[in-house]
This record gives structure tokens, sequence and C-alpha cells, in this order.
């Protein structure tokens, strides 16, 4: 879409038509899953924003239109967490908050772009709350964050929220099929990747995906026992796999949701296909509620990682509350 990567088309067109329409907000959230190319339409908003020709914005032809598709538009500032720090400080909003003050160079609008909204901390996003309540009339923020709830109210209702869903099967696997025609097991990434069609490059960039999904299926009924003393070979399991703990709970997940499913008698619709009989014979083995709860279990584990708290805490604490579910 205008040269953009984007797979919310009607989305987009909606929100350009409010800069065609003069009814564009100061304050954008953008929230939907790292996958879904939220920075591409962050970019193409903003290209509208600061085109020269609003009515029929973005134009493509303007100098501004030019700039913002080279990322070289002055009046378009992508706002990153400082390299040495792993969120975003208040120190740094308020330097974001200072730049303000400066009117826009070319266009009618000055936006800032915040990639790393998860990052930004309690205090920077009071700080940011001022600018947001008193914004310039050419001030416009794009915060982009995979989850709302990691930010303040206050931000949020002072915001227009766009969510982005996940697409639909027919855009995931054009985007496989013309990006890689060549794939094998075409039918399980498309199903695995669950309407995110960023995941598909994680997949097929990534040498050690089909290992470790592997190595997360054997492992799997250790996790489901009730012998408590494999809590500690998942423990060992998990520890052995720090960088990939997150892909781990996510194919566990995976595979419980099939069982689930092929014990509601509907085989054709689970996502690990080329594992059916292996599943289906896990399945005998397990009982309905143990599989729920152990999936809630392992969503919270992933909520506890996303928190930074530590990998080993939650290795340990998973497979000891499924053992007592």
């Amino acid at each position: 879409m205008y040269g953009f990567n984007t797979f919310h088309e009607d989305l987009m067109k909606t929100l350009i038509n409010s800069v065609r329409t003069g009814s564009a907000s100061h304050a954008y959230i953008f929230e939907g899953d790292g996958g879904l190319n939220l920075l591409e339409n962050a970019r193409l908003f903003a290209m509208a924003l600061t085109c020269k020709n609003p009515s029929i914005a973005p134009c493509t032809d303007c100098n501004c239109c030019r700039e913002a598709k080279a990322m070289t538009n002055p009046d378009i500032i992508f706002f990153e967490k400082p390299k040495d720090k792993k969120t975003i400080g208040v120190d740094a909003i308020r330097e974001l908050t200072d730049d303000t003050a400066i009117k826009p160079f070319a266009s009618q609008r000055k936006v800032y772009i915040i990639p790393d909204g998860d990052l930004l901390t309690e205090a920077a996003q009071n700080a940011l709350l001022k600018t947001l309540e008193e914004p310039n009339g050419y001030v416009v923020f794009i915060i982009i964050t995979t989850n709302e709830n990691l930010l303040l109210q206050t931000v949020l209702s002072r915001s227009t929220h766009i969510h982005f869903p996940p697409v639909g099967e027919e855009i995931t696997r054009k985007y496989l099929l013309e990006k890689y025609p060549e794939a094998e097991n075409k039918e399980f990434i498309i199903k695995y990747c669950e309407g995110i069609p960023g995941r598909i490059d994680e997949i097929m960039e990534d040498e050690s995906f089909y290992a470790l999904r592997n190595d997360a299926f054997s492992n799997l009924p250790y996790l489901l026992t009730k012998n408590k003393l494999f809590a500690f070979t998942i423990r060992k399991y998990l520890d052995s796999e720090k960088d990939n703990a997150q892909k781990i709970l996510d194919f566990w997940i995976s595979y419980l949701r099939d069982i689930l499913i092929i014990n509601l008698g509907q085989k054709n619709r689970i996502i690990n296909s080329d594992k059916q009989e292996d599943l289906i014979n896990l399945s005998k083995k397990i009982d309905t509620k143990l599989i729920t709860q152990a999936m809630e279990e392992i969503f919270k584990a992933k909520k506890m990682l996303q928190r930074n708290v530590s990998l080993k805490s939650v290795a340990i604490s998973l497979p000891l509350k499924i053992n007592n579910c």
C-alpha cells in the first residue's frame, strides 16, 4: 500500500481518510503483535500526516512524501530506546517533549513515532502526559505497543487507540508464497503463525526452529507428569535454552491446544499436523482438565518472563504448579 508492507489496508485507509478530512488526532496507540508490521503502518500514516497535499494524502509526489518513504523526512522522528538502556526512561522523554517546542521544518505536522512503547517506564509515561494533555497543534504521537495494558490509563485516555488484529489465513498464505515459494511444511507454517505473517520470517530465518520444536515436544510429557522429580528435568531443559524459553512455551501451548482439538474430534483443525499420531497417543494419557490448567499456567509463565521474572523461578514453579493441578 503506497509502497509500504502493511497487512491492514482497510484500517490504514480509515486512518488516511482522517487526514484528508481534517479529523486526525494528536496521539495514537498502535497495538498489535510485533509480526504485523506496525512500524510500517506508522511510517505510512506519518507520510500521510506530513504530506503537503492533505486532501489527497499521501500524494507520494511532494518532497515530504518522498522523504518520508526514504526515512529522511525531518518532521518524522523515530524515538527509540537508548542503546545503553533496557527501558525508555523519564530523561529520554523529557528530551522528546523539549523537542516538540521546535516547529516543523517543512510540513504542517511533526510526527513522533515511538516503536518501543512497551519499554516506556511509568515515570516516562507521566512525563509524556503534559504534552498529550496540552499538545502543540502540529505535534502527533504514534506509540506502538504489543499490549495496551503496559501503558498507563491516563496515557490511553488521551490517545486514539488503534488495534491491529491478526489477519486472515489468505493474507498469511499470500505472504509466504510470495516471499518463500520454496518453503517446506507450508500448511504447518501458515497455521502456526495464526494470522501473524511476520512470524514466517522468524521461522524461515531460524535454522534451529524445527530442532527446538522437536525437543519441546519430547519434553512435554515431563511437564505434564505427576512425578515431581521431573520438575527438575524441565528446569534443567529450560535453563539450557535460556534464549529460547518463550519459543518453547509457545510450542507447548500449540501442542496442548492441538490435543484439546483432537479430544473434540476435530483432527483436521490441528496446527501440528505432522505430529498428529504422536499427539493422538499423548491425548489418550492426559485428561482435558489437566491440559486446560497446564495451558493456563504456561500463559502465566509467559507473562512472568515478559515482566522480567527470572527464568530459574519460572522454570521450577511452572512444572510444580502443573503437577499440583
